[in-house]
């Protein structure tokens, strides 16, 4: 049962691939104004949280989880809480893979934990477990199976030999494009969670997108897409293979939904490429003025942003319960950030000489806030 991903290169494919590459490629080096920097990775984040778990049957429109992601109510509504997962993981990623650190098991249930957890107990911090039933996907309609994936006992081995697969040598020669690909349908194949295992597929491609060096600023956003054309997606995942695992799943030719992949990614590619020469700029390249900013600011500042355009103002108030809601970290930890960012010149007191409930972002990431909405008008 060992994977071994078979797949042919097809001149849809390799067509694909140079439309990546080139966007890739030119969103790295184009000069772009820094507000129209954050607008856009801002906005294809808000996107892709939302369109990953519409696709699960979340009913929420683009508008109600942008107020989700802007809001800091500790009692979210279920739907409202899913969104919020995955915009975290998303930031959890994007934290992860500044530190170059590979797949491995450990990070797929981290993942996982962070997309799929509830609301009313706290953020759970350990990591998922895989699961120790069956797990059919029924069609909720008709009640027919629409697949069948291994059996539990299969689901260890599996999971481990799909991550020293990624990690194989030969593998990593691949195009990242591909490897994502392979990666992604072989882990949605194998549905090694109880939930949350769709959700986990389409971040565990971004994380080995960005991995591979297809970051492009953060502008990607695919799930749009997927979400866009939702049957297609379905279909294409399916392949037209049986329903049972064992019938033909284990050892599937991947190529049509390589095709399928590599063509939906060189679509949003094509799209952040056609957005980022609109904001190109004929002058040398500006340094973003937050390129200084910790990482952890960085994300805050997005946040921030994300309210300040749902808002309609320059709101960049921020309490220390928020910023435990939002970075899952403890009372204590959160007060001796805010502390390090006031003496930083970050954040500073909303009512300096009072006890201090509420922070506000610096004038001059403020204007930074307004330029970013100025660029969104």
């Amino acid at each position: 049962m060992l994977f071994n991903a078979r797949f042919q290169y097809t001149h849809s494919i390799v067509s694909g691939l140079m439309t990546v590459e080139g966007a890739r490629r030119l969103v790295d080096v184009l000069p772009l104004p820094p507000a129209g920097v954050l607008g856009l990775k801002q906005v294809a984040r808000q996107k892709s949280s939302r369109a990953s778990v519409a696709i699960e049957g979340n009913p929420l429109n683009l508008q109600q989880a942008f107020k989700a992601i802007a809001g800091s109510d500790r009692s979210p509504s279920e739907h409202q809480q899913e969104v919020r997962n995955y915009w975290r993981a998303l930031e959890w990623l994007e934290d992860w893979n500044s530190k170059k650190n590979i797949i491995t098991e450990e990070f797929i249930k981290k993942l996982h934990s962070i997309i799929v957890v509830q609301t009313g107990g706290g953020r759970r911090r350990e990591e998922s477990q895989y699961r120790h039933v069956d797990c059919p996907v029924v069609d909720t309609a008709t009640g027919v199976i629409e697949y069948g994936p291994p059996e539990p006992k299969d689901v260890h081995k599996l999971m481990a030999d799909l991550v020293a697969w990624l990690n194989l040598k030969e593998v990593a020669a691949l195009p990242g494009p591909i490897r994502a690909a392979l990666l992604a349908h072989r882990f949605v194949s194998i549905h090694p969670f109880n939930d949350g295992n769709g959700r986990t597929t389409r971040a565990l491609a971004t994380a080995e997108l960005w991995r591979s060096g297809y970051y492009m600023q953060g502008f990607l956003s695919v799930e749009e897409l997927y979400d866009e054309r939702r049957n297609d997606y379905y279909d294409n995942l399916q392949m037209g293979l049986p329903w049972n695992f064992y019938d033909g799943r284990h050892d599937p030719d991947h190529t049509p939904w390589v095709e399928y992949f590599v063509s939906t990614l060189s679509e949003a590619s094509e799209k952040i490429r056609i957005e980022a020469e609109r904001l190109y700029q004929t002058q040398a390249k500006e340094s973003a003025p937050w390129s200084e900013l910790s990482r952890r600011q960085q994300q805050l500042l997005v946040r921030l942003t994300t309210r300040a355009l749902d808002l309609g103002t320059s709101e960049a108030t921020l309490t220390p319960g928020e910023i435990m809601e939002w970075f899952d970290v403890s009372k204590p930890t959160a007060h001796e950030w805010l502390k390090e960012w006031v003496a930083e010149g970050f954040v500073e007191p909303f009512n300096p000489g009072e006890r201090t409930r509420y922070y506000i972002l610096a004038s001059n990431w403020r204007a930074v806030v307004e330029e970013v909405k100025r660029h969104n008008a």
